[in-house]
């Protein structure tokens, strides 16, 4: 299969879905990953926190460690991916060049604003695509008013060392987001999600729409 996930930041995707993205590129699918921001960050008195190059080389190092070539990093505004035209265009472009399977993206009610309009355009730009995926959001952006419906679970017990060593790969984030608590909460999440369908790790998906196939090479 091919597989495509799309985030607005270096750092998004790992944490919602790289253990199963790990787990896919393990099993032979190709996976490619289209970020739209180069994802450096200044904080709200104008202080830079994370510039563009440590985010892109710390985002590079994250997505080798779960196995991932195929890395495509845009330009658009770090805070500021806006549902429009211009962003829709450039993610039909990348689709149209890769013609994945299934697509993953945020999930539209997500409370960052960039993510909220990744995942808008996503939507738009997979307007032909029979099988699109929306990942779990996390705090501090996941705590919407619209709650995360989860409808498609992926057991990653086999990738949930990759996906933290990767989550640990991204310094500054690591930092930022308080450390091994950071760690602790992504892990904890996962843990709960595998509690669920009954088995140890899991991440979770909400689903936009999907076509079901009885091949097994189609099984991730």
């Amino acid at each position: 299969m091919r597989i495509m996930a799309i985030g607005a930041h270096l750092d998004d995707i790992e944490i919602a879905c790289g253990g199963t993205l790990a787990k896919a590129v393990e099993a032979g699918h190709t996976v490619k990953v289209l970020i739209m921001s180069k994802s450096g960050y200044t904080n709200k008195e104008g202080m830079i926190q994370r510039s563009d190059e440590v985010a892109v080389k710390e985002g590079l190092n994250a997505f080798h460690t779960l196995g991932i070539t195929d890395i495509e990093i845009l330009d658009f505004e770090t805070k500021d991916i806006p549902f429009r035209s211009d962003v829709v265009n450039a993610i039909d472009i990348r689709m149209a060049a890769f013609e994945p399977e299934i697509v993953f993206t945020h999930h539209p009610f997500d409370t960052h604003q960039a993510h909220e309009g990744v995942a808008k355009a996503t939507i738009a730009a997979a307007r032909r695509k029979n099988t699109v995926f929306f990942y779990e959001p996390i705090t501090p952006s996941g705590r919407s008013y619209i709650a995360f419906r989860p409808g498609m679970y992926v057991d990653i017990e086999p990738t949930i060392n990759k996906k933290i060593e990767s989550l640990k790969c991204h310094t500054s984030e690591y930092n930022k987001f308080g450390a091994e608590d950071w760690i602790e909460g992504v892990r904890c999440r996962c843990g709960f999600r595998g509690y669920e369908i009954g088995k140890k790790f899991a991440e979770a998906f909400e689903i936009l729409r999907i076509e079901m196939s009885f091949d097994e090479k189609a099984s991730l």
